[in-house]
């Protein structure tokens, strides 16, 4: 099983540094032009299924990069792999952010915990159901992070760096996950 995890396209809030979480923010012009870039890396990896976060700019990235690839399936909406809930910390600058957690004062963020649960929930679902598959995910910065911090918290944390529309791979194989590719984005 490989499972390719696609950060979607940039949107207003990524290029101010603003929290998105849960608010619904559609890509800008250059989100939309990293998925058609990131969509040519996918041409000939013949592709089982495509998964989103329900977040329209994870949903739009798919729809770019189902369109450019001639994808004929649905693309299947999955909660599992939506954003990290920041609570009141959406919509705030990272640099506030980041000074609220440290002083412990951002109210209704999702615990680690709870992400880690949702995502690896998640993977044990697709793990079960699609065996054999080659998936794409298009989902967000943390639900990533959150995976390769699972499979590999001696090197990845919530804290990595990830960019937009940047592809991680995934597969599991021998009764176990590993990690082939992480923020891999040289074609932008």
């Amino acid at each position: 099983m490989k499972i390719y995890l696609v950060r979607h396209g940039q949107t207003d809030y990524n290029k101010n540094r603003l929290i998105q979480g849960l608010i619904d923010v559609p890509l800008n012009g250059y989100g939309k032009e990293q998925a058609e870039l990131t969509a040519q890396h996918f041409i000939n990896e013949p592709i089982d299924l495509i998964i989103s976060s329900p977040l329209s700019r994870a949903y739009e990235t798919a729809q770019i990069i189902a369109k450019a690839i001639n994808y004929q399936g649905e693309i299947i909406i999955d909660e599992h792999f939506r954003e990290r809930n920041f609570g009141e910390a959406d919509g705030k600058s990272i640099p506030t952010f980041i000074e609220k957690v440290r002083k412990g004062e951002v109210i209704g963020l999702e615990p680690q915990a709870n992400l880690m649960s949702r995502v690896v929930k998640g993977l044990s679902n697709l793990k079960d159901k699609y065996p054999d598959k080659t998936i794409i995910i298009i989902c967000h910065s943390q639900t990533i992070k959150a995976v390769l911090t699972y499979i590999n918290p001696e090197l990845y944390s919530l804290d990595t760096s990830l960019g937009n529309c940047s592809i991680s791979l995934i597969e599991y194989k021998d009764h176990k996950w590993y990690v082939t590719l992480a923020n891999y984005n040289d074609y932008l």
